[in-house]
């Protein structure tokens, strides 16, 4: 009799406790369902409100532009004029930009002539104090539009480019001499058409000032009178 009333009041409990459990799960289930839910619409806002990628200041732009390097592989021997001209528009955009961030860049990867270089390097000085000072009649910029390129290839490594490029309206251009040197472009000539610019002021008019000699600044005499001329123009400049 004794054992009988225990089973019942067992099974009482153990019937009890199952009807609890199968009341409760629903619900528990229900509420993890609801917060894996939340949890996924929470990440969904976070990527969908997350801020966009900051566009790179002038200052970066201009250093990778500076350690850009260029050259010609063997199957691109019989027509280089793509990576050519993509070069050249890159060391104007250098340049131009530099003078209208008022920014100090290397030009290494670009010119290899060392008296090139460093003529380079001054020109870039003097156009940014001539620019603080308003006395350049063309607008500087880093991101120009360049129109009827002109592309030549001279002999075997060597390459002329005529870039006629503006800037917010503004346009002038820019000569070169590029040549491959073991693959890797260089630039061994180059000139700026701007009346009023330090190149035209120094290495002659657009007339008289010829691309057409690859070993033109290594002739001493042409390199010594171009920095002479330099000098005076800098103190000219320096007491406007």
């Amino acid at each position: 009799m004794y054992n009988k009333k225990l089973n019942k009041s067992t099974l009482g409990i153990v019937g009890f406790v199952l009807i609890i459990l199968m009341g409760c799960s629903p619900k528990e289930n229900n509420s993890n369902e609801t917060e894996i839910k939340e949890n996924k619409t929470e990440q969904i806002s976070n990527v969908e409100n997350s801020p966009e990628p900051l566009e790179k200041s002038s200052a970066e732009i201009l250093r990778d532009l500076a350690n850009q390097e260029f050259s010609i592989e063997e199957d691109q021997m019989s027509d280089a004029s793509e990576t050519i001209v993509n070069f050249g528009k890159a060391f104007v955009n250098l340049y131009s930009g530099a003078v209208a961030e008022q920014e100090t860049v290397s030009f290494k990867n670009y010119i290899s002539n060392e008296n090139l270089l460093k003529f380079t390097n001054k020109m870039l000085e003097l156009e940014k104090k001539k620019e603080l000072k308003g006395g350049i009649g063309v607008s500087f910029g880093l991101k120009n539009e360049f129109k009827d390129v002109e592309f030549k290839k001279m002999d075997e490594n060597l390459y002329y480019l005529t870039l006629p490029f503006s800037y917010q309206g503004s346009g002038w251009g820019c000569k070169m001499l590029v040549q491959s040197e073991y693959k890797s472009l260089k630039i061994v000539d180059v000139y700026f058409g701007n009346k009023d610019g330090v190149d035209t002021i120094v290495t002659g008019h657009p007339a008289d000032r010829k691309l057409d000699n690859p070993k033109l600044w290594h002739e001493q005499q042409w390199v010594n009178a171009v920095f002479e001329k330099l000098e005076q123009y800098e103190t000219e400049l320096l007491s406007m």
